[in-house]
């Protein structure tokens, strides 16, 4: 196998739905279709170090609930590994085949058949642990060195941390994992919890709602979840982690109720920390889901026949 060129290389990995699913034929085709060589091709089973060197560059000390969900979602589960070379766009080519993969089989947030790196840089950090038992992709990677990982560029900014007792991995693993284990979960389906409602009422008509949509800075999910409880006074980590999880079903999804001074405040909070937020009007019938979420053959985001999320119409600028 020929040495490693930043432009001309990428991986696909395989994730574990996709191995149970037997997909692999339909990305290797894809793979093939698009152009690109496939110069290694091999199963791994991951520990937690293993996820902890991968994905260096989401420090697990600083992201614990990021590192909580890639331990269940991968370790110790069968994926694999394609490694590929192209032409000088081999990144995009590779991202484009994720995505037609994707479209063609993904069943929800967390069911999403296949990962590509997003950079040379997140390549060579995850092909250093996806090939570590395989000599041609050390031979690929020889003379890159990551040390002991601790030191690896990160790709989230700073953000808001976690309150301390949530930083802890056991305190994490008893509120999460129950809900990752559980089907009919925030994790896997959306499941609406309540607007959240301040404790103290200001005066004045509680028509407007704080709607979260995509973070600007591609925040952790630490960040997204510290955010929430940071600026939403009472709000406690099993409720701010449904509202975030449930949230990724969406491209828009209500967070908080109040008076439109309420909601600007809130608005106003959640964008400090680097969340990205909208403010709507709220129509005066609450509607409430008729459905558990997701089928599976939907895109989260989708509109649903029955979905029936509070009504909201757009404030005028």
């Amino acid at each position: 196998m020929e040495r490693l060129s930043e432009s001309q290389h990428s991986l696909l990995l395989i994730k574990p739905d996709g191995v149970s699913r037997h997909l692999q034929p339909y990305v290797l085709d894809t793979v093939r279709e698009a152009g690109l060589t496939v110069l290694c091709h091999h199963r791994i089973l991951l520990d937690e170090d293993d996820i902890r060197r991968a994905f260096a560059d989401m420090r697990r000390s600083e992201n614990p609930l990021e590192h909580l969900t890639l331990d269940l979602w991968y370790a110790h589960r069968p994926m694999e590994v394609i490694v590929v070379r192209g032409g000088d766009d081999t990144v995009e080519t590779a991202a484009a085949v994720k995505r037609k993969a994707r479209a063609a089989y993904r069943l929800g947030v967390w069911a999403n058949v296949v990962h590509t790196p997003d950079h040379w840089e997140e390549f060579a950090l995850q092909l250093s642990v996806f090939g570590q038992h395989c000599p041609d992709c050390r031979a690929l990677l020889a003379g890159t060195d990551f040390g002991d990982y601790e030191d690896v560029t990160q790709a989230y900014p700073p953000g808001i941390s976690l309150p301390p007792r949530w930083r802890d991995p056991e305190a994490l693993r008893a509120v999460v994992e129950p809900m990752w284990r559980d089907p009919s979960s925030c994790v896997w389906r959306p499941t609406y919890p309540p607007l959240y409602e301040a404790p103290r009422r200001a005066d004045g008509p509680r028509d407007h709602v704080v709607c979260v949509t995509r973070s600007p800075n591609q925040l952790s999910f630490d960040n997204l979840v510290a955010a929430v409880m940071a600026a939403l006074p009472g709000i406690d980590f099993p409720q701010a982690f449904e509202v975030i999880f449930t949230s990724l079903h969406h491209a828009e999804f209500p967070l908080a109720a109040g008076t439109l001074a309420e909601c600007r405040d809130y608005a106003d909070s959640l964008w400090d920390t680097g969340l990205r937020t909208v403010i709507r009007a709220l129509d005066e019938d609450f509607r409430y889901p008729a459905g558990d979420g997701l089928r599976g053959d939907e895109m989260p985001g989708d509109e649903l026949p029955g979905d029936r999320r509070p009504a909201v119409r757009k404030v005028p600028a």
